[in-house]
């Protein structure tokens, strides 16, 4: 029980990265609020599980295209449970589009979700965990595509790109606050976002060939790293921390690859 009596905000967290961090760490104590969009069964499924064993868990959802939605998630967060220790910005939109197909539609989905949203509902919650004399943690999800990104993950990758940007510039400034924040660049996880790879037998192998470790990551892996970080986290800020089974190791033009 090494978070007990913190609170957490956790996006995406109705299945997942988002939903194994949300039961990690509801094991270890804290308090979580699970946002969701459009799976509301998940979502509550995952309330369940925590709530079964004694946790604390509550759900909000909200559509992180429209920006106004975000940072009313923030501020609903807050007051629900009075404060906020931890922010997870977890949630996020990818496809594979090459660069000359893309259409404006795909630049708008992929900046408001990934990185326009995650601005806001950080400030929101940032600003809130000052004016408490807060001393917070934000970790936020992003992907190899972000450092090295493959053909078909242009537009995806420089929006995880900029989120590295941004919350190093976050974490200088919210450093003299005691706010921690960090970021998280995983690689291949099996999750639903890339279940068209996993569950192909021939594209699998192609992108367990390319891990120097040979195999896909496990939610409940990225989830445990962070809950552990979470617990030792007092001096640790600006770090972007690699989750990939050792993907960014790879160099050339072999990354041309379905990741999350």
């Amino acid at each position: 029980m090494r978070l007990i009596n913190k609170k957490a905000l956790i996006t995406g967290a109705s299945r997942g990265i988002g939903k194994a961090i949300a039961l990690e760490l509801a094991t270890e104590g804290a308090e979580v609020v699970i946002h969701f969009n459009q799976n509301k069964e998940d979502a509550e499924a995952v309330a369940r599980q925590i709530k079964n064993v004694g946790g604390k868990a509550h759900l909000l959802q909200a559509d992180l295209f429209d920006i106004t939605q975000a940072i009313k998630l923030g501020e609903e967060a807050w007051n629900l449970m009075g404060s906020i220790d931890i922010l997870i910005n977890n949630a996020g939109v990818s496809y594979k589009k090459r660069f000359l197909e893309t259409t404006i539609e795909d630049v708008d989905y992929f900046t408001n979700i990934n990185f326009k949203s995650t601005l806001l509902i950080t400030k929101t919650i940032a600003k809130k965990m000052v004016s408490a004399n807060t001393e917070g943690s934000i970790y936020t999800i992003t992907s190899v595509n972000g450092i090295q990104p493959g053909p078909g993950f242009s537009v995806y990758g420089a929006t995880k790109g900029a989120l590295e940007t941004l919350m190093k510039g976050v974490a200088l400034e919210l450093a003299p606050h005691n706010i921690k924040v960090n970021t998280f660049v995983l690689g291949a996880i099996e999750t639903n976002i890339n279940v068209a790879v996993w569950q192909n037998e021939d594209r699998l192998k192609t992108v367990t060939d390319y891990i120097p470790m040979g195999r896909l990551g496990k939610p409940g892996e990225v989830a445990s790293i962070i809950c552990n970080l979470l617990a030792s986290d007092s001096y640790m800020t600006g770090s972007m921390i690699k989750i990939d089974g050792g993907w960014l190791l790879r160099t050339g033009s072999q990354n041309n690859l379905e990741t999350n």
